[in-house]
């Protein structure tokens, strides 16, 4: 009868054992995820360049982009 038991839950802690275990995630996956992530990034980069811009531009209505100018006009 001790036997049995024992057995049972050797049955049991091999079945929690194999439920925990996870397969690692392919380069594919990998990829994927990390892609995700740069374009979650980027997007969060592009959102906080164009917030600054649109202070600066409020917070200097009269000011224009000077380097801009001079790059197209060769000066520099």
């Amino acid at each position: 009868m001790a036997a049995r038991g024992i057995g049972v839950s050797a049955c049991v802690l091999l079945a929690a054992l194999l439920g925990g275990c996870k397969r690692e995630p392919t380069f594919d996956e990998r990829y994927a995820s990390a892609q995700k992530a740069v374009a979650a990034k980027a997007r969060e980069i592009d959102r906080e360049m164009a917030q600054r811009s649109k202070d600066a531009h409020a917070a200097f209505p009269d000011a224009t982009d000077t380097a801009s100018e001079e790059a197209r006009s060769g000066s520099i």
